[in-house]
């Protein structure tokens, strides 16, 4: 048997007291739930003395979810500009994508409809007051960002037509046909008034007419500027035109602008699947005589909506521009404003 003397004794208990104390010491820097302080209390229990961790080396907490950085939603616009202008297709000459919006009415039906214009054209007491109404609006890029600009130029053509569908015993015919090409230069903008976004300023020539031969000839051509802003769910255009002078054997509807109005103003807004937008159109003058449109929205699939629009007011087409109108109609909208 193995004997020990005193000296060894007192050396063995020596170490087995400090090994006791280093377990239990250990056990304190378990239980240390920061990395940085539970490896410095092992340090410290082993004799080594830490060495300064450099400031490039911390490595960071990590962000709480709550607080991490979160890209902004695209705007109700800008998801209108991707849906129906696919990525690079706005920047390729020739290319068609939507201008303004694109619809047909199926039932049209006008509270105030004037057909003595045609009495010498026809039997107007077969014309009705509901037939139908559409509009076609395409626009094609002519060049993109001029020379090291941003600016872009653009042709565009709208149509928008009433027609007789529902007549008695005539052709259907197509009681008005508004034709309104165009040409215009678009500059975006970065600005903020008042936590609207300014987006884009317009300015171009405007050419509209009914393609008619008098007494129903009605025409005419505009210097024409515009301004799209928008704000999260929101949209808008702000718009003021001025006609091209024309002679007087030449002007076939000298009072037009009284009517069809000087400046427009739209707001368009999505609410969940909604899209309710107004569309606001004034001659400028003491005699006032102003248009309103109303539309309403609502998808039945991922390509088509529902569409109810409500017009009151002066200017709505060229034939019946200086007349009152009171229109309500239904139908399919096929490239809305959002």
């Amino acid at each position: 048997m193995l004997k020990t003397t005193p000296v060894l004794s007192g050396v063995l208990l020596v170490m087995l007291s400090s090994g006791a104390l280093a377990q239990s010491a250990a056990g304190d820097c378990v239980s240390e739930r920061d990395d940085t302080r539970r490896l410095a209390c092992y340090d410290k229990n082993a004799g080594r003395t830490a060495a300064a961790t450099p400031a490039a080396a911390v490595i960071p907490a990590a962000v709480p979810p709550a607080q991490a950085a979160v890209a902004p939603a695209p705007s109700a616009l800008d998801q209108r500009l991707a849906s129906t202008n696919p990525a690079g297709l706005q920047e390729k000459w020739f290319s068609l994508t939507a201008h303004r919006t694109n619809y047909v009415l199926f039932g049209s039906y006008n509270s105030k409809s004037n057909f003595d214009r045609y009495k010498d054209f026809g039997d107007i007491d077969e014309l009705k007051d509901v037939e139908i109404k559409y509009q076609m609006s395409l626009k094609t890029p002519l060049w993109s960002e001029i020379g090291d600009s941003t600016i872009s130029l653009w042709m565009a053509f709208t149509l928008q037509s009433w027609w007789q569908a529902y007549a008695g015993n005539v052709s259907a015919p197509f009681r008005e046909t508004n034709y309104e090409p165009e040409i215009f230069a678009t500059m975006p903008v970065k600005a903020n008034l008042f936590g609207i976004n300014v987006r884009e300023v317009a300015l171009g020539l405007n050419h509209q007419s009914n393609g008619r031969t008098d007494p129903l000839s009605r025409s005419w051509n505009r210097v024409s500027s515009r301004v799209i802003f928008d704000s999260g769910n929101m949209a808008g255009y702000a718009k003021l035109w001025g006609r091209i002078p024309e002679s007087a054997e030449d002007d076939d509807n000298p009072n037009i602008e009284r009517y069809m109005g000087q400046a427009e103003v739209a707001l368009a807004y999505r609410w969940n699947k909604h899209t309710f937008a107004g569309i606001l159109k004034n001659n400028l003058r003491s005699e006032n005589k102003s248009g309103l449109q109303f539309d309403w929205t609502y998808p039945i699939n991922p390509t088509l909506k529902g569409y109810l629009q409500g017009y009151t007011g002066y200017g709505e087409s060229l034939i019946d521009g200086d007349r009152y109108v009171n229109r309500i109609g239904v139908g399919l909208m096929l490239a809305d404003w959002f």
